[in-house]
């Protein structure tokens, strides 16, 4: 049976800086009486869109969800500070504290996402006894890079994508001049910012920087390239609780990294999909939706969570290794 619909709220949080940060907070019809707060962080280039059908899985099964467009995406603006790991784990916690104050949390990330998570819980230590679970999708510890493997044609891609980076950082305005004449329905065209402001659902994920100038990209895959993990034993004490997933065939950020991070992260869990790209999140809905739902419940979850036709029929613990 379909999920039972649920209520999309628009909100707009100020960050440190006063931008307004674009915020969706989806409500359940059937709210859970134990259930957390389950907030949602996408990745760089989309939006909170991305979570769509996430968002549908979660509220069906009676929990509160969070997601949010990240500054410089979709209908955030860019803002005045820095375009930083740093400063958008502040924009979180700006949300956080607006929003979800009190109570569990589970905490969810995609690629960037999960890098802001883990400098989140870095930064905020307080937060730790309220975060019931995190899954970190496509994560590492090591930063972005343009290498995917050692192969021939990893070699030819990253060669491309040197390339690309480099015309980004030097020569942003020609890029922008190129974005310009590109068509609308291209992800990466470049559109004056409307002067209105959100509309009642998130923009599609392919319209995430389509108002943000190549200039501002490129400071913000710099700080990807230079990320390190810090602090990780805060995120060592979650344990259990804590769940990393990477796609095999990832060619962003290499299923190799999130197994070298896992690897740092005692009692943390780790789930390598096959034919899996860094889409992780497009590809298997339901199968993230579930285990964000299992997280969410608490233990014992498989008793407490009703059964959904959607979701994936085998026990949580048999693909973990």
């Amino acid at each position: 049976m379909p999920n039972p619909p649920s209520a999309t709220e628009v909100l707009s949080v100020s960050a440190a800086d006063g931008t307004a940060l674009s915020v969706y907070r989806d409500t359940p019809a059937r709210p859970r009486s134990d259930g957390a707060t389950i907030v949602l962080v996408h990745g760089a280039s989309v939006t909170a869109d991305l979570w769509r059908l996430h968002t549908r899985h979660l509220t069906g099964l009676g929990f509160n969800v969070l997601r949010y467009d990240q500054r410089a995406h979709g209908n955030t603006p860019r803002g005045q500070a820095p375009l930083t790991i740093e400063q958008l784990a502040d924009d979180l916690h700006h949300i956080l504290r607006a929003l979800a104050p009190t109570g569990p949390l589970v905490l969810a990330g995609h690629s960037l996402g999960a890098l802001i998570l883990q400098e989140l819980a870095a930064l905020h230590p307080q937060l730790r006894p309220r975060i019931r679970g995190m899954a970190l999708l496509s994560a590492t510890a090591h930063g972005a890079s343009v290498l995917p493997g050692r192969s021939p044609r990893a070699l030819l891609l990253a060669a491309g994508r040197s390339l690309f980076a480099l015309t980004c950082t030097h020569a942003p305005q020609a890029v922008d001049w190129v974005r310009r004449l590109l068509p609308d329905t291209h992800r990466y065209t470049l559109t004056p910012r409307p002067g209105t402001g959100p509309d009642d659902k998130p923009l599609p994920c392919r319209h995430g920087v389509r108002h943000t100038p190549t200039a501002d990209l490129a400071a913000l895959w710099q700080s990807l390239r230079r990320y390190r993990a810090s602090h990780l034993p805060v995120l060592e004490q979650l344990g259990g609780r804590l769940l990393l997933m990477a796609g095999a065939d990832d060619q962003h950020i290499p299923a190799a990294h999130t197994a070298q991070l896992a690897d740092r992260l005692t009692g943390a869990r780790l789930e390598i999909l096959p034919r899996t790209t860094h889409a992780l999140p497009i590809r298997h809905p339901a199968l993230i939706s579930a285990r964000i739902a299992h997280l969410a419940a608490g233990p014992h979850s498989d008793s407490h969570l009703p059964k959904d036709p959607s979701f994936p029929n085998f026990p949580l613990s048999e693909p973990f290794h």
